[in-house]
C-alpha cells in the first residue's frame, strides 16, 4: 500500500516537473518571437565610392549614396 502511494506520488511530482518545464519553454518561444526583429524587404546597397552601406525600399533598382551622391547597384551576398 505504502509503494503504490509513493510510486504515485513521485509520478506526480515528476509530471507537474515535467509540465512546468513544458510551460516556460512555451512562454520563452513567445516571448523571444515577440521581441526579435522582423526580416526587412528593403534592399541593401553598398556604394562604390566611399563604401557606405545603406538600404532603400525594395522597389528601388538604383538608389542615390546618402553620403556622396553616387548611383549603386543593390548589395549580394
Amino acid at each position: 500500500m505504502k509503494t503504490s502511494i509513493l510510486s504515485e506520488w513521485i509520478f506526480i511530482y515528476v509530471a507537474l516537473f515535467l509540465l512546468i518545464l513544458f510551460l516556460c519553454s512555451v512562454y520563452s518561444e513567445i516571448r523571444k518571437r515577440r521581441f526579435d526583429p522582423k526580416p526587412s524587404d528593403d534592399r541593401i546597397f553598398r556604394c562604390g565610392d566611399c563604401a557606405y552601406v545603406y538600404t532603400d525600399d525594395p522597389t528601388v533598382d538604383r538608389a542615390r549614396c546618402p553620403h556622396c551622391g553616387c548611383m549603386n547597384d543593390p548589395f549580394t551576398f
